[in-house]
């Protein structure tokens, strides 16, 4: 099973502080999303720009999440515009030997 990395990137429309402070907020939920690894909290401020990147465990894991209200509720949130995601198969065993941190769940 191929470990898929996830990356989402959007404009926001509200303030950076009130976006981290949103997120902040809300990840929790993040953390226990099935088949997700682990999610890192992006943000460029100088162009008004977030998003996250993710690994999870498997493309039927990624799948999953893509099709889950919690998704739906960043693709639909009103003060996010141009959403873009792209995903990519992990190269293990390369990965491991430059120190990502993606064996430790196997």
């Amino acid at each position: 099973m191929t470990k898929q990395v996830f990356i989402v990137k959007f404009n926001y429309s509200i303030s950076a502080e009130e976006l981290k402070k949103i997120m902040s907020e809300v990840a929790s939920k993040f953390s226990s999303i099935p088949g997700c690894c682990w999610k890192i909290w992006v943000i460029n401020a100088n162009h008004n720009e977030a998003g996250g990147v993710y690994l999870f465990e498997s493309a039927n894991a990624l799948e999953l999440y893509k099709a889950s209200t919690l998704f739906d509720s960043v693709v639909t949130n009103p003060a996010f515009s141009n959403l873009q995601t792209t995903g990519f198969d992990v190269v293990e065993n390369a990965s491991i030997i430059s120190g990502a941190p993606i064996g430790i769940f196997m």
